[in-house]
């Protein structure tokens, strides 16, 4: 698919955070948006098309907002890309002393990353939907 400045304008217009074109350039979010692409490509999510509510469009809205602020945080474009991986860390002080160490995990990791975000959790909720239901094969 071919993210267009359409597509481009309709994803700022969605998602109000990232409409600040010095922080989140059209190039960066073009490449999040084909993630985004490659992350809803099943049937399961249906065709796209640019209105608010297609269910591809917003999971790919959902996706690239999330992908965007986990990989770039706050200071968007003006900062390198975020390269450490987030791991369950408990953490536990007494007076002087504190200790962390890593907890299990609660769900597989491609999904433990998806609750970093509120757009992940949302993505992550429309992702169940679409897995709902049995597929014919």
């Amino acid at each position: 698919m071919d993210i267009t400045p359409e597509i481009i304008a309709a994803f700022r217009e969605f998602m109000p955070a990232f409409a600040d074109t010095t922080k989140w350039t059209d190039s960066l979010i073009t490449t999040a948006l084909c993630e985004a692409d490659t992350e809803t490509g099943s049937c399961r999510w249906g065709a796209f098309e640019l209105a608010c509510g297609n269910f591809k469009w917003r999971g790919m809205a959902y996706f690239a907002a999330h992908w965007l602020a986990t990989n770039y945080g706050a200071l968007g474009a003006t900062s390198p890309p975020i390269s450490e991986a987030r791991l369950n860390v408990a953490t536990k002080s007494v007076g002087d002393e504190s200790i962390a160490y890593r907890v299990p995990q609660m769900m597989d990791a491609g999904t433990d990353w998806l609750t970093y975000t509120n757009y992940g959790q949302q993505f992550y909720r429309l992702k169940k939907r679409a897995g709902m239901g049995a597929k014919a094969v």
